[in-house]
């Protein structure tokens, strides 16, 4: 989860700056930040399908933790 929420505000500081010094146009700049984003959405699925994994074990365990009570 830890690593979503860095790269996630990773990727919002980096298009902040990149609007700001961009010495292209609007739409070259949309054309650059959209493939960009197209390039990072695997790895991003990625992190969000091994939280959801570590999420759900962690649910589990907690539910036999409880059980055992």
């Amino acid at each position: 989860m830890k690593e979503l929420i860095i790269f996630t505000a990773g990727v919002a500081v980096g298009a902040t700056v990149a609007l700001l010094l961009a010495p292209e146009s609007g739409e070259e700049l949309r054309a650059d930040i959209r493939a960009k984003a197209d390039e990072e959405l695997p790895r991003l699925q990625t992190a969000l399908a091994n939280t959801n994994e570590r999420l759900n074990a962690l649910e589990a365990d907690l539910k036999k933790t409880l059980n055992r009570s």
